[in-house]
C-alpha cells in the first residue's frame, strides 16, 4: 500500500518564508501599537516588562513621565507666586467664593489645606518648568504687602534704597478680593501670618524688622547678591515715608 501523497507546498521553503513574514509583520504591528497606546487592557503590563517592553520607552510615555516629575518638584509656595504674578486677573473667590479651573470646574479653595497645582494654573498650562524658570529669572524677590500698612511701606522703602535688579515684585493683598485667602495660604507655607512677607527665591526672609536687622548688620546686600540679584545700593539713608 502506497503512503498518501503529500499536500502541495507542505513544508516547502515558500510556505515557511510566508509564515515567517506573517509573524514578523504581526510582531511589528504589536510593538507599534504598544509603544503608542500601552498594553491592551486584557494583558498585564508587568508581563510586557518581563519581555523587555515598557510604556516609558515611547515618546508619549517619556513626556508624561517628565511632566509628572516636574509637578512633583514644584513647591506650593512657588505655585502660589506663579498664580498671583502670572494671573493677576484671576482670584480664588471669582466664582461666588470659588475659582474656575480648566478640567476641574468650580473649585473652592481651603487655605488651611494643600491646594492642587491645577488651581494655581487655572487655565490649564501645566508647563511648570517654564513657569518656575520665569519666576527665578524675572521675579526672584516678591513682597506681599498692604497699601495702608506702615511696616510694609518701611520694608518697600528700604528695598527701594538698594536699587535692586530685577526690582521687587509687590503684591498688595488688600486690593485683591481674595487677599485673606492668599495671606492664609502664605501663613501655612511660611509660618508668617503678617505683612510684609518678603519672599526671596521661594523662601520667606521675614518682614520689615527682619530685613531692617539684616540691613543694620550689613548682611542684606550680600544675601540679595548671593540669590543672583544685582544690587547697586544701598543709599546711606533709606528714604523716609512721605507724609
Amino acid at each position: 500500500m502506497k503512503p498518501p501523497a503529500a499536500r502541495p507546498w507542505t513544508g516547502s521553503p515558500y510556505r515557511r518564508r510566508r509564515t515567517l513574514w506573517t509573524l514578523l509583520l504581526l510582531t511589528a504591528a504589536f510593538v507599534c501599537y504598544y509603544t503608542q497606546y500601552g498594553p491592551p487592557s486584557l494583558l498585564s503590563s508587568a508581563s510586557f516588562k518581563d519581555l523587555g517592553f515598557s510604556p516609558d520607552s515611547s515618546r508619549a510615555g517619556r513626556v508624561g513621565q517628565a511632566k509628572a516629575q516636574a509637578k512633583a518638584d514644584v513647591h506650593e509656595l512657588d505655585a502660589l507666586l506663579h498664580f498671583v504674578i502670572a494671573h493677576p486677573e484671576r482670584k480664588f473667590d471669582e466664582d461666588g467664593g470659588s475659582i474656575r479651573v480648566k478640567g476641574l470646574g468650580s473649585v473652592q479653595v481651603d487655605p488651611a489645606k494643600p491646594v492642587d497645582l491645577q488651581v494655581y494654573e487655572p487655565d490649564g498650562d501645566d508647563e511648570w518648568d517654564d513657569h518656575l524658570k520665569k519666576l527665578k529669572e524675572q521675579y526672584p524677590l516678591v513682597v506681599f504687602s498692604k497699601t495702608f500698612c506702615p511696616y510694609s511701606q518701611r520694608a518697600k522703602d528700604l528695598l527701594t534704597s538698594y536699587d535692586i535688579t530685577p526690582a521687587p515684585k509687590v503684591i498688595e493683598l488688600n486690593v485683591r478680593s481674595d487677599g485673606p485667602q492668599v495671606q492664609a495660604i502664605l501663613a501655612r507655607l511660611t509660618g508668617r501670618n503678617t505683612v510684609p512677607n518678603i519672599i526671596l527665591k521661594g523662601s520667606s526672609i521675614g518682614g520689615s524688622d527682619d530685613i531692617a536687622k539684616l540691613h543694620d548688620e550689613h548682611r542684606l546686600k550680600r544675601l540679595l547678591e548671593e540669590a543672583g540679584l544685582t544690587v547697586k545700593g544701598p543709599s546711606e539713608t533709606p528714604p523716609e515715608k512721605e507724609s
